[in-house]
């Protein structure tokens, strides 16, 4: 046929090869047969068809360019089926890109080992899995082979030896668990990039690799490296060495703290264990960003860092650096626009007023550095930082009016957690801010005018006063965290309304007032809201009944009245804390809280609820499981850090955020609850903390006791007091570590360790082996008006192994690759609750 280039032979398998595939948008509309008519010639010149590459001369077909959307949303579709091995009949094919396709987990085919003259095989990301074939090595023309992005796996990596002629390499994001890297790789003289990301990979980086003459491109990040290989830093062809989060990468680097790579664009050697000096990369005079942070390096930073003319990010953040950081180590850094130096808690950062700097900073991070106790005069010939963090730095100024001048292009700003005092100004005309942290301060007077774009604003901890209503109709906010000022205003409903739009929404610590919106139809999207220790009232109205999303509910210390809403548990099933502590709260407890599966602490204590415990305690499956040590409750948005909630736990009320998702309570104190201890109360094995003192619960030791809580030996903390409890407590080894005040106040409770109280029939304890108990019984009765705690429990063993666990960054990072981790040692050992002595008296 006259003008069709395209051979027959080849036309008819790439069809078949159409036949095997879904095409849902009609990428390969173009592949079609000949009718006759002279318009449709196209459709049997396969050489025109999308995608199809023929050549020149030969006709022969030589190139596949059939990659998928490589982005959500886009307009065309991933081919899916089968690959057909009607492919073989393109004798001359040299490049096959069926990249970002879906072949739903088909195994990659054995066919393409046969196509000898392959040089470019691109399968990223198309869905494959299982065993790599190792026939792919008889390829010996492939330059190019990429593996990202799907579920292969390999026994072993030797075979990679057979690609002499290999240039580019990506086996990233696949399951090579287990493997290591091939020394036989040194010998692939031709191999320039190397991905192997996230692949599980094991071991030491091979001293073979340092014979890679030509490797510019190196990333074996996310894996579980064990050591570096100082032959890697002889290979002066390097330009992106990528070595990040490998959890297991630890070691000093000793004789290669002179790097001398002119090459070297990018070095990213962060989230890792390596410890030591901070390696000098002064001669690394092509180097563009240098990422070191969330390591282990100590000492002081040289000041030669700043002739890297060239460099334009500089992250040594989260290590131990000490010392001083002047303006010597920025002296020649003229293209440096992002520094951070954070949470490096012993290094001071000392510059000069007069300091002319090289460069202008757009990111400047350097929390938790030593700044003070002056407010840092040199920010202010910083005119373009568009993000500054000085949070924790040991600042105790007056925030000069200057300073808000010249952050008008700064979009983030974070202060927290200094002693900077002083009244802020109205920010609305100057700052493009969308997140403002000045928390943990001391600043007063009225909260200012913001930006109209503003996204997240935290001002608590401080001692704003006054009015809020100008943050009541912040279009964009939806973070908003006010707690711990002096507020004292009554919030109109119209502003409450708004505010509950909010995903975040904390006004806890003052003396707001006013009630809750009582419209079903309110458009509520929080899912954190903190309203403790207020002056609320009114009832918890149905409004709340929409914010379906809600996953922390603390109402507590205020004064709502009525009951515990019906819908409470039906509308709310992702609730997991549910404080309503401390109101005028009467009533029994709905049925409907049976549904709160993921509930974590439930706290009505001190309110008037009567009636029964609920029966359907095992429906609570956070409680009926063992605790997760890698779950997190809940995260902030932009600062990911973890959500927080008020619990009494070791006599006091305290706020709780790191270890907020390991504190499993129920506290149902100081009501008017009766009836027995329900039998369910054994399936919650992740409880805790118990409190049930303080009501008229009423049972036998031994049909209460010994057939609940007696089986939860997990429980670290026990309050029973002040009820009306009665019989012998049983000898049961967990029941006797609680002191004797968990079971004090039921009168007809007897037998140890209630040692003034044996049961008829028990011996009379000799010597002075409870005089200790003896004493402090005397104590509570010669002290009237002592309230003091009375519910000693335990803690179990597992919390003080686990305790070790956070202490280790080692094993904090082991866990589930934990980025957010708990830094102090947590040794939860005692909980203390407190009891009403005149009921106590009472009832002796």
């Amino acid at each position: 046929m006259n003008g069709v280039k395209c051979r027959e032979r080849e036309r008819l398998a790439l069809v078949k090869f159409k036949s095997q595939l879904i095409d849902a948008s009609g990428r390969l509309s173009t592949w079609g047969n000949y009718d006759g008519e002279d318009d449709d010639r196209e459709k049997v010149d396969c050489c025109k068809w999308d995608g199809v590459f023929c050549d020149n001369q030969t006709n022969h077909v030589v190139a596949l360019h059939l990659g998928g959307p490589k982005y959500t949303g886009s307009p065309t579709s991933p081919l899916r089926g089968n690959i057909s091995p009607s492919l073989l009949e393109l004798v001359s094919l040299n490049y096959l890109d069926l990249s970002f396709n879906d072949f739903n987990g088909t195994r990659i085919p054995d066919f393409i080992c046969s196509l000898g003259k392959l040089q470019y095989l691109n399968l990223e990301y198309s869905g494959v899995s299982g065993l790599i074939p190792h026939c792919l090595g008889n390829l010996s023309k492939l330059q190019f082979l990429d593996l990202r992005g799907n579920g292969v796996h390999d026994t072993n990596l030797d075979w990679l030896s057979e690609f002499q002629s290999l240039e580019y390499l990506d086996f990233s994001q696949n399951n090579l668990h287990g493997m290591i890297i091939p020394d036989a790789l040194g010998n692939l003289t031709s191999l320039s990039e190397i991905y192997i990301v996230n692949s599980s990979l094991e071991g030491k980086i091979p001293d073979a690799l340092g014979k890679l003459r030509s490797l510019s491109h190196l990333d074996l990040s996310c894996n579980n490296l064990e050591a570096i290989s100082d032959a890697l830093w002889n290979i002066t062809s390097l330009s992106y060495l990528y070595l990040y989060y490998n959890i297991q990468l630890r070691g000093e680097f000793n004789n290669v703290l002179n790097l001398s790579l002119p090459n070297l664009q990018a070095l990213d050697l962060s989230e890792n264990m390596l410890s030591g000096p901070v390696p000098n990369p002064s001669s690394c005079p092509s180097l563009t960003s240098l990422y070191l942070n969330n390591n282990m390096f100590s000492g002081s930073l040289t000041e030669s860092i700043g002739y890297l003319s060239q460099v334009e990010v500089i992250d040594l953040s989260s290590n131990h650096l000490e010392g001083l950081f002047s303006e010597a180590h920025l002296f020649n850094l003229s293209k440096l626009w992002v520094l951070d130096l954070s949470s490096n808690s012993n290094l001071t950062v000392r510059i000069k007023s007069s300091w002319n700097p090289p460069s202008q900073l757009e990111t400047l991070l350097l929390g938790s550095c030593k700044l003070g106790p002056y407010f840092p005069k040199w920010l202010q010939k910083q005119k373009q930082l568009n993000v500054l963090d000085i949070s924790n730095a040991k600042i105790s100024d007056r925030v000069p009016d200057w300073f808000w001048e010249s952050m008008h292009k700064c979009t983030q700003l974070k202060m927290s957690h200094n002693q900077m005092y002083g009244v802020v100004p109205d920010l609305s005309p100057k700052l493009a801010l969308y997140y403002i942290n000045l928390s943990s301060n001391m600043f007063n007077g009225s909260l200012p005018l913001l930006p109209p774009d503003v996204t997240e604003v935290n001002f608590s901890g401080n001692k704003f006063s006054g009015t809020i209503s100008n943050f009541c109709y912040l279009r964009n906010l939806h973070f908003l965290d006010l707690s711990d000022n002096l507020f004292s205003f009554q919030i109109p409903q119209s502003c409450f309304i708004n505010l509950m739009s909010l995903g975040y929404l904390n006004l806890a610590n003052n003396n707001f007032s006013g009630e809750m919106p009582n419209l079903v139809e309110l458009e509520c999207h929080v899912y954190s809201l903190h309203l403790r220790n207020n002056s609320f009232t009114g009832g918890i109205y149905k409004s709340l009944k929409n914010c379906s999303n809600l996953a922390i509910l603390d109402l507590g210390e205020n004064n709502f009245t009525g009951t515990i809403p019906d819908w409470l548990g039906e509308s709310l099933p992702g609730l997991g804390i549910l404080s309503l502590k401390s109101n005028n709260l009467h009533g029994k407890l709905p049925w409907s809280l049976c549904h709160l599966q993921e509930l974590q602490v439930f706290d009505i204590s001190l309110n008037n609820i009567s009636g029964a415990i609920l029966a359907c305690l095992s429906n609570f499956t956070v409680l009926s499981s063992k605790i997760d040590p890698h779950y997190r409750f809940f995260l902030r948005a932009t600062e990911e850090l973890y959500d927080s909630a008020y619990i009494i736990w070791k006599g006091k009320e305290a706020e709780y955020a790191k270890i907020l998702r390991l504190l499993t309570i129920i506290d149902l104190s100081n009501n008017n609850l009766i009836g027995e201890i329900p039998r369910e109360v054994t399936s919650l094995v992740g409880l805790l903390a118990l409190n049930l003192s303080g009501n008229n619960l009423v049972g036998s030791i031994p049909r209460s006791i010994p057939s609940t809580l007696a089986q939860l030996s997990h429980l670290g903390v026990l309050d029973l007091s002040f009820n009306n409890l009665f019989g012998k407590i049983p000898w049961i080894d967990h029941l006797q570590t609680f002191n004797a005040s968990v079971y004090m106040g039921n009168p007809e409770l007897c037998g140890p360790p209630l040692v003034l109280k044996p049961c008829l029939g028990d011996k009379t304890p000799v010597g002075n082996v409870d005089e200790t108990h003896n004493q402090e019984h005397d104590n509570i009765f010669n002290s009237k008006g002592f309230y003091v705690s009375m519910a000693l429990g335990f803690i179990v063993a597992f919390w003080g192994v686990f305790g070790t666990l956070f202490l280790n960054k080692w094993c904090r990072i082991t866990i589930g690759k934990m980025l957010v981790c708990v830094e102090d040692w947590l040794y939860v050992k005692i909980m203390i609750s407190k009891n009403r002595l005149k009921r106590y008296l009472e009832n002796s």
